[in-house]
C-alpha cells in the first residue's frame, strides 16, 4: 500500500492513504521607500571631457585622429559613412523629428511635462516619509514582529498536523493488515488521491477521503487560524503608508512612460535620417566630436575635406538640433 503513494513524495514519510495539503504562505510585505532621486536622461555636456571621451570612440572606429594625424582622412565603410550634404540633412531631420516627439508635438504630453509629474509624485513621496519618519518605523517594527510571531504559529501547527498525520498512518496501516477488505478499499482510494493531488484537485481529495472516514485539512487555512490565534490581527497599514505607496506607484509609472516616448523618439530620429540605426548613430558621434571641436577651437579629426564642407554649411542648424 505505501507503494502506491511512495514515488509522488519527496520529502518525509507520509500516509499512504491521507494527502495533507499544506501551502506555505509567504507573508512577504515588503516596505516601499520613497525616492526623490528619479532624474531622467540629461542632454549630453559638451565639456572637455565628453569632447575628449567622443573623440577616443570616434578615432577607435574610424581610425582618425584629432592630433597627430588630424589631417588623415577617416575609412569609410557600411557604418561609418561619409557625412555629405545630404547625409548632414537627414541626421538633421531625424534629430529635429525625435525632438518633436520628445517636445508632444505628435500627440500625448511632452517629456518635460511627464519629468514634472514624476518629480513632483516622488517629491511628495520623499516629504510625507521624513514627515511620518516615527509612525512608518513604528509600523515597520510591529509589522516585522507579527510576521515573525506568526512564522512562529505556522511552523507549531504544521509540526502538530505531521504528528497526526504520522498517528494516523500507523493506525491505518495496522488497521490494514489486519482487515484485507478495508486494505483493498485504502489502495484503491490511495492511487484516486495521487491523481486528484497530481491534478491539483482539493476538493477531491477531502471527498475521497471522506470515503475512509478521514478528514484531510487545510492546512493553509489551519495556519491562518493558528496564527491568528496566537499573534492575533495582522497590523494595519497606516493611511499616510499607503498614500506613500501610491506615489510611489505613480512614480514609477511615469518613468516607463518616458522611457517609452524616449524609444519613440530614438526610433523616429533613425527613421526619419535616412539611415540604419548604426550607420544614424556613428554619423551623429562623429558630428558631435566636430561640433565639439569647433567649440574649443581646435582642428576637427578624421573628416574628410568634402564632410568639413558639409558640416561647416549646416553647423548653426547642428547645433540647434545636437
Amino acid at each position: 500500500m505505501n507503494r502506491a503513494l511512495s514515488h509522488r513524495q519527496p520529502s518525509r514519510a507520509r500516509n499512504a492513504i491521507v494527502v495533507t495539503l499544506a501551502v506555505i504562505a509567504a507573508v512577504v510585505t515588503p516596505t516601499t521607500v520613497a525616492s526623490a532621486q528619479l532624474g531622467g536622461l540629461v542632454k549630453k555636456a559638451r565639456d572637455k571631457v565628453v569632447e575628449q571621451q567622443v573623440e577616443k570612440q570616434v578615432e577607435k572606429r574610424t581610425g582618425g585622429s584629432t592630433s597627430a594625424s588630424a589631417d588623415v582622412p577617416p575609412k569609410f565603410d557600411d557604418v561609418t559613412l561619409e557625412l555629405t550634404t545630404e547625409r548632414v540633412e537627414g541626421v538633421i531631420r531625424g534629430l529635429t523629428a525625435g525632438r518633436a516627439v520628445l517636445d508632444g508635438a505628435r500627440g500625448g504630453p511632452s517629456r518635460a511635462a511627464l519629468v514634472a509629474r514624476r518629480d513632483e509624485a516622488a517629491t511628495k513621496s520623499a516629504d510625507l516619509s521624513s514627515q511620518n519618519a516615527k509612525l512608518l518605523n513604528t509600523f515597520t517594527n510591529n509589522r516585522d514582529e507579527d510576521r515573525r510571531c506568526r512564522i512562529k504559529a505556522r511552523d507549531i501547527s504544521r509540526e502538530k498536523r505531521q504528528e497526526e498525520t504520522d498517528k494516523r498512518t500507523k493506525e491505518y496501516q495496522q488497521k490494514a493488515m489486519a482487515d484485507p477488505a478495508f486494505r483493498e478499499k485504502a489502495m484503491a482510494v490511495a492511487q484516486k488521491m495521487a491523481g486528484a493531488q497530481q491534478r491539483g484537485d482539493t476538493a477531491e481529495i477531502r471527498r475521497l477521503g471522506a470515503e475512509l472516514g478521514l478528514n484531510v485539512e487545510d492546512g493553509e487555512k489551519a495556519d491562518s487560524i493558528a496564527g491568528v490565534k496566537a499573534c492575533g490581527p495582522v497590523p494595519a497599514e497606516p493611511a499616510v503608508l499607503v498614500q506613500i505607496k501610491q506615489l510611489d506607484k505613480q512614480a514609477s509609472d511615469l518613468t516607463e512612460e518616458i522611457r517609452q516616448l524616449e524609444e519613440k523618439s530614438a526610433a523616429t530620429e533613425v527613421k526619419e535620417s535616412g539611415l540604419n540605426e548604426r550607420q544614424f548613430h556613428m554619423a551623429r558621434e562623429r558630428i558631435e566630436a566636430y561640433l565639439s571641436a569647433m567649440k574649443y577651437k581646435s582642428k576637427p579629426g578624421a573628416f574628410s575635406p568634402a564632410e568639413i564642407e558639409a558640416l561647416n554649411a549646416r553647423r548653426a542648424d547642428l547645433e540647434k538640433v545636437m
